[in-house]
């Protein structure tokens, strides 16, 4: 069983690196690009509906990174862009802005990014919009027949319509959200005319 879960452990590990280096390729001329991404993913249900199997279909609008100086922190300008266009212009809290740790680091193409531990790999996009489709044991639903299967925080936040997010440690009120997504869940992306297939 170990053996076994070894050797899938490094399928993925695999999969992985050939979808980052495709995604770093079709981003490899650019420093922000808008493209067109979609993924599955499980939604993590309630213990008592652990036996429902619950997918979800994204379709965004995203920006990428490739080329982007180290120094440059894309969330905290886009942050502080958003903020500014809520709050007050010159709100010190908007201006002492600071990203905190995550648990990832940029790879030398900033749109993948690795897991500090694990060593897996993600697509670092912002969201400009999306879109998902739900399905209950592979039967198309909506977010309300989903919401009845998840925990009370998660059927709040899966209900919850309002964009703006209040970031607590800055005091800082904006609309941006920035996803990473697990390389093995991206089904496409479309980007500088090109689509990559997986």
């Amino acid at each position: 069983m170990h053996t076994l879960l070894v050797t899938q452990q490094t399928q993925q590990q695999v999969q992985q690196q050939q979808v980052a280096q495709q995604i770093q390729a079709l981003l490899a001329n650019v420093s922000t690009t808008f493209a067109q991404i979609m993924y599955t993913t499980n939604v993590a249900t309630a213990a008592k509906h652990k036996h429902v199997n619950i997918t979800k279909v994204t379709t965004a609008n995203v920006q990428l990174f490739s080329n982007i100086n180290a120094f440059t922190s894309v969330y905290a300008n886009a942050v502080k862009r958003s903020a500014n266009n809520i709050q007050q212009a010159h709100n010190a809290n908007v201006t002492a802005f600071a990203v905190q740790d995550n648990y990832f680091t940029h790879t030398n193409c900033y749109s993948i990014v690795k897991h500090k531990t694990n060593n897996n790999l993600y697509l670092y996009a912002i969201f400009n919009n999306a879109k998902s489709i739900y399905f209950i044991n592979n039967v198309q639903s909506t977010k309300q027949q989903v919401a009845q299967y998840l925990t009370a925080s998660a059927q709040q936040q899966l209900l919850n319509t309002n964009s703006v997010v209040h970031n607590v440690t800055n005091n800082v009120l904006h609309t941006v959200q920035v996803r990473t997504i697990a390389l093995q869940n991206i089904d496409s992306i479309t980007a500088c005319k090109q689509t990559l297939t997986f």
